[in-house]
């Protein structure tokens, strides 16, 4: 409970009106958060794995499940599908995807298992373009946004995994110049990605991580999480522009 309390703490200084998030177990594990967040609700892209994605929201927003997208799944058993959302705060609607991709991490012991992961969220990254592509050039909704853990800098040069999505005409990563709050040294590799439409809403200078570091030290920090929530701000005043 003290974990939870904390999270929702975290949530709460973000003054996040719609937060994706990821690594949740189950819908219950979102209600044991939910509790201390006065204010907000949620809902998880239940896959039947360990680890989900999901979303918190300010109560009074108009946000829906519109879906789950499995082709980031990739056919495999244990990979996260993102979690599609339709969502409106004032006369600002978008469509939004939660996504968790794959990770290239301590427990891929090889190099053949290291490069298998690079490929797998390469294509995982070919995919997401291809839904965003597709959803601006034949749908009403022109604003799109992906947000998550992409678990890769866009400055990587080497072994670069986020290229098909950094070189779309369409969509624009927000945050990839953001300094990750577990080392100044690096970029986040969570991100935030629009379309072009939806950019012409931003206000300008608001993105920002939100380093938890500040308020919870040592290892209290590393037991809530090992990322920071990284946040964008939009104008949802006048006219929707689709």
């Amino acid at each position: 409970d003290q974990e939870c309390l904390l999270i929702a703490d975290v949530i709460s200084r973000s003054g996040a009106d719609v937060l994706g998030v990821q690594e949740i177990e189950n819908e219950g594990a979102l209600r044991r958060v939910l509790r201390y967040l006065q204010g907000y609700e949620g809902f998880v892209a239940e896959a039947g794995i360990k680890q989900n994605v999901g979303v918190i929201f300010r109560k009074g927003l108009d946000v829906s499940k519109s879906g789950v997208f499995e082709p980031l799944t990739l056919g495999r058993s244990g990979m996260r599908p993102g979690l599609v959302l339709s969502c409106r705060k004032g006369a600002f609607d978008w469509t939004m995807m939660v996504v968790h991709l794959k990770s290239t991490s301590r427990y891929d012991s090889t190099n053949q298992m290291r490069d298998e992961s690079r490929v797998m969220r390469g294509r995982q990254i070919e995919m997401l373009r291809s839904w965003s592509d597709s959803l601006i050039s034949l749908g009403p909704e022109k604003d799109i946004m992906i947000v998550g853990d992409f678990n890769d800098f866009t400055s990587r040069r080497q072994q670069a995994t986020l290229t098909a999505l950094l070189e779309s005409d369409n969509m624009i990563f927000l945050t990839g110049l953001l300094k990750s709050c577990k080392n100044e040294q690096w970029t986040t590799i969570d991100q935030v990605v629009v379309s072009k439409s939806a950019r012409d809403r931003v206000i300008k200078g608001s993105e920002r991580v939100e380093d938890i570091r500040a308020f919870l030290k040592g290892n209290i920090a590393d037991a809530v999480s090992d990322h920071c929530p990284v946040l964008v701000r939009f104008s949802t005043t006048g006219p929707d522009n689709d």
